[in-house]
């Protein structure tokens, strides 16, 4: 039979790579349209035979392309497609009518009598004065059959747009039931009857009673009557309101509009709130249409299935009697769902998860790839462990495909969106960072950490305006977030590159959390969220995302320091909306102390050198099984399961096609920045996180020489701590470097 087939094959690939192919297929297109001369072909089916002729010619095209260049063309979407795009041609010759004298006439229209069933309902035949509805029906008739090809070949476009449909209308039909319960007839009256007025009503004075700090202002004199009903329609608005400082009533552009404010004129501290003062402002609709995107590969079949095989077989080989189940491929990665088998059925005792890890080795030679890491236990999946291998070829997740994967400009959902990159399941994943509500990133030098930075930076810049989120940079590299430094979203007047201005910054900063502190407080809110909410849109307080590239270069220089503001803020900025992402090539215990991180708990690691390097940030193994290029794990707050993902791709010309949409307003619109205190004596300032600093400071103003054991006495503490203020005190050029057996100099006073 098979031989049959392959003779059958052969013969086909001899006509179709003939130099006469051409002649033989205008011959056969033209013995198809032979029965279009006949009389009853024409009355019946119209011109059906050219169309027929036509896809004959489109087939025999994509066959002579698929045999030559050895690809597979002609596969049965191929054809059917053929079939469907000949069927809404026929349907639309339906539509049109046509009646000639002469011998070649149809009478009934260009596709006969069965294209005119096809094209028009029965309730308008032979009627040729259509209406519009008519119409509607021919293009639904007709598009039809090419909505059909869009859903074999485009599945998950049909999806998506048929759920953002679907979501479109129901919040359409939410809002409008919200505006129909928030109509009030009495507003309505009051805007008919003065809509030539502006009224403005100002409380200067908590303790004064509302009615006697109305001020009306009008172009028009305005009557007694009048004033009093307004007084009446604003004595029931305010029951139980007197708290509230200043109400202003607008009916500009028909627009009846009311604006609470509940910060005290009279404190000092409440004025702040100003600069929160909400002005909507003409930002840009950033353009993401010129991002780069990538060819994509598709996993075979076939490595898919040997590999199958030789993880079964190599763990058989050993004793291990495992099944392989299921199986989810990622950009870089493919995962096997591997299913421990039974050693004794009967007693319903199965394989040891500790005998499968114990082959690592001999998989990673059978297979050719040192980079496989165990899952022991998979999320939802029951008497199932996973490993991961690499694929043979990698595919690229590109910026462009994640950051529109959802509609992020508007979404209720992500607060601070930041993309990730492609999940092990193909699917885009996206964070908010706002619940995170810190990062801690960390990778080895190569392995994508500095391209995740940038990722989340330009995600940020292509779904949130300067009214949402400001930033504050920090890059002791120097070049590698230089490229934002003309931006509106910066905090700051530039990107900081120097360590004794990023500890102004970070001081600055905490004394903005401060500040904000105090206003929530006045406000009576708990944090920013509740805030914005309250305020009605009068007054919005943005977030403040700050970055910092490398963190190991900082606590080289000013470490103490660096740690106690980075903890103050990670401790207390969630509910200011102050949010950190703090990244480091190296990821020791010295860099990443204790305190740090105690207070990131969401952490993505890339591949790093060690083990060690690896529960440093992770708090457990495989970081340093990732086979680098962007390849992470991603340990949510909300997620004891750590996840694997492919990182996005971001080029140089993507970050410049984003940023260079937003330069242009960086001088148009002032936005309000840090007040940063410089500090001219940084390097000689007390650089300490312990409370017992200053006293022993105190002591050694008192004699000449100073010894740790006159620490140990006086402040009753244990030489460790004795021996850590001396150093300090000599790190800070107040006691001489130690000699043995000998006292310090005491160099000050």
């Amino acid at each position: 039979m098979n031989n049959n087939k392959n003779i059958i094959f052969s013969k086909i690939a001899e006509v179709v790579l003939n130099k006469n192919y051409f002649l033989y297929l205008l011959i056969v297109c033209l013995i198809a349209l032979i029965p279009i001369f006949f009389t009853g072909v024409r009355e019946n089916f119209g011109l059906a035979p050219l169309i027929s002729s036509l896809s004959i010619f489109l087939f025999s095209i994509l066959l002579r392309y698929s045999i030559r260049n050895s690809k597979n063309y002609v596969s049965y979407k191929n054809i059917f497609s053929i079939v469907l795009i000949s069927f809404s041609l026929y349907i639309v010759l339906g539509s049109f009518s046509y009646v000639s004298s002469s011998s070649f006439s149809f009478d009934y229209s260009l596709s006969g009598k069965y294209g005119e069933f096809l094209a028009k309902s029965p309730y308008y035949w032979n009627s040729y004065n259509m209406s519009i509805f008519n119409y509607i029906d021919i293009f639904f008739r007709t598009s039809l059959p090419l909505f059909v090809i869009l859903v074999i070949y485009k599945p998950e476009m049909v999806k998506k747009i048929l759920f953002n449909f679907l979501k479109s209308m129901i919040m359409i039909f939410e809002l409008l039931k919200k505006i129909a319960k928030k109509i009030d007839i009495k507003k309505l009256r009051l805007q008919k009857k003065y809509s030539e007025s502006k009224i403005n009503v100002i409380v200067t004075n908590k303790k004064k009673p509302i009615e006697d700090s109305i001020q009306i202002k009008s172009s028009e004199v305005i009557n007694k009557n009048n004033t009093v009903g307004i007084k009446e329609e604003l004595s029931n608005i305010y029951e139980n309101k007197i708290n509230e400082k200043n109400i202003n009533f607008s009916n500009d552009n028909n627009i009846f509009e009311m604006k609470k404010i509940t910060i005290e004129n009279e404190d000092i501290e409440g004025n702040k709130i100003d600069k929160f003062r909400y002005d909507k402002l003409n930002w840009p609709k950033i353009d993401t249409s010129n991002l780069m995107v990538s060819k994509k590969e598709e996993l075979s079949k076939d490595e898919i299935s040997d590999t199958k095989k030789i993880i079964i077989n190599t763990l058989a080989a050993h004793g291990v009697n495992t099944t392989i189940e299921n199986h989810t491929s990622g950009p870089s990665v493919t995962m096997y769902q591997l299913k421990p088998g039974w050693v004794d059925e009967n007693e319903k005792k199965r394989v040891k998860v500790e005998q499968v890890l114990r082959r690592e080795k001999d998989l990673a030679l059978a297979l050719g790839s040192p980079n496989i890491r165990f899952e022991a236990v998979l999320d939802g999946v029951q008497n199932s462990m996973g490993i991961e291998i690499p694929n043979l070829s990698a595919n690229t997740v590109d910026f462009k495909e994640v950051i529109e994967f959802e509609n992020l400009d508007n979404s209720e959902k992500y607060l601070l969106p930041a993309p990730l990159g492609q999940g092990m399941d193909g699917v885009p994943k996206i964070i908010d960072l706002s619940k995170m509500p810190h990062l801690l990133v960390a990778g080895s030098t190569g392995s994508g950490k500095s391209v995740f930075i940038n990722s989340i930076i330009t995600g940020l810049l292509s779904t949130r305006k300067p009214d949402d989120v400001r930033m504050v940079l920090i890059d002791p590299k120097r070049v590698e977030l230089t490229p934002y430094a003309n931006i509106p979203h910066l905090y700051t007047e530039d990107v900081i590159v120097d360590t004794e201005k990023a500890v102004s910054v970070l001081s600055a900063t905490v004394e903005e959390m401060m500040v904000r502190f105090k206003i929530l407080e006045k406000v009576g809110v708990k944090n920013i969220s509740d805030f914005n909410k309250k305020m009605i849109k009068s007054h919005k307080m943005w977030n403040i995302l700050v970055v910092i590239d490398e963190l190991a270069d900082l606590m080289l220089q000013a470490g103490s320091e660096i740690e106690r503001l980075i903890v103050r803020l990670a401790q207390l900025g969630r509910a200011t909306g102050i949010h950190l992402v703090v990244a480091t090539q190296r990821p020791s215990v010295d860099v990443v102390t204790g305190l740090i991180k105690a207070n990131f708990p969401s952490r993505v690691s890339f591949a790093v050198m060690s083990q060690i390097d690896s529960r440093t940030v992770l708090d457990g193994v495989g970081a340093e099984k990732l086979i680098g290029k962007g390849d992470m794990l991603f340990s949510p707050i909300d997620n004891a399961q750590m996840s694997r993902i492919q990182g996005v791709l971001l080029t140089e010309n993507d970050i410049q096609s984003i940023t260079s949409q937003w330069e242009p307003f960086k001088e148009k619109y002032q936005l309000e920045m840090l007040e940063i205190t410089e500090d001219e004596n940084i390097n000689n300032t007390q650089i300490t996180g312990d409370s017992l600093y200053e006293q022993a400071l105190d002591l050694s103003s008192q004699s000449k020489t100073l010894s740790t054991s006159l620490l140990q006495r006086r402040l009753r503490i244990g030489y460790p701590r004795a021996a850590r203020l001396m150093d300090e005190l000599e790190e800070n050029g107040i006691v001489s470097p130690g000699e043995a057996g000998k006292p310090r100099r005491v160099l000050v006073g």
